[in-house]
C-alpha cells in the first residue's frame, strides 16, 4: 500500500482566523501558509506549491493591494506555471481584472463560500 502525498498549497492570509478557515476547508490539500509577503516567498521558494490562495490585502498596509500585487507578480516570475487564486476583500472589478491581467488562475471576494474554493482549488 503507498501512501498517496497530497498536492502542496499556500495560502497567504493576514487575518489568521481566517487562514485556519481557509486551511481546514481544504484539509484535502496538503497546506503551508503565510501571513506577509516575505514570509509567503520563502513558502513558496521552499515548498514550491502547485496552487496559492492569497489576499491582495497584505501587512504592512492591509488596507490597499500593493503588497499583494508585488507578491503575485514575484511568485509568477518564480513559477509561471504556479495557478494563484487570488481571495480579497478588496473585491472591486478593477482588482479582480488585474490580478487576472498579471497572470492569477481566479480571483474570489471574500467572504467566500468554501464549496465553491475548494472546486476552484481542486480543478487547478
Amino acid at each position: 500500500m503507498t501512501s498517496e502525498k497530497r498536492p502542496p498549497l499556500l495560502i497567504v492570509e493576514d487575518d489568521l482566523a481566517l487562514q485556519k478557515q481557509i486551511k481546514w476547508s481544504l484539509d484535502r490539500f496538503e497546506s503551508v501558509t503565510a501571513s506577509d509577503r516575505e514570509a509567503a516567498l520563502g513558502q513558496f521558494r521552499r515548498h514550491t506549491p502547485a496552487v496559492v490562495t492569497m489576499d491582495l490585502g497584505l501587512p504592512p498596509d492591509p488596507d490597499t493591494v500593493q503588497e499583494g500585487f508585488k507578491l503575485l507578480a514575484q511568485m509568477l516570475e518564480f513559477d509561471p506555471n504556479v495557478k494563484v487564486i487570488v481571495l480579497t476583500g478588496q473585491n472591486d472589478q478593477a482588482n479582480a481584472l488585474r490580478a487576472i491581467d498579471l497572470g492569477a488562475y481566479d480571483f474570489l471576494a471574500k467572504p467566500f463560500d468554501p464549496d465553491l474554493l475548494g472546486l476552484i482549488v481542486g480543478r487547478a
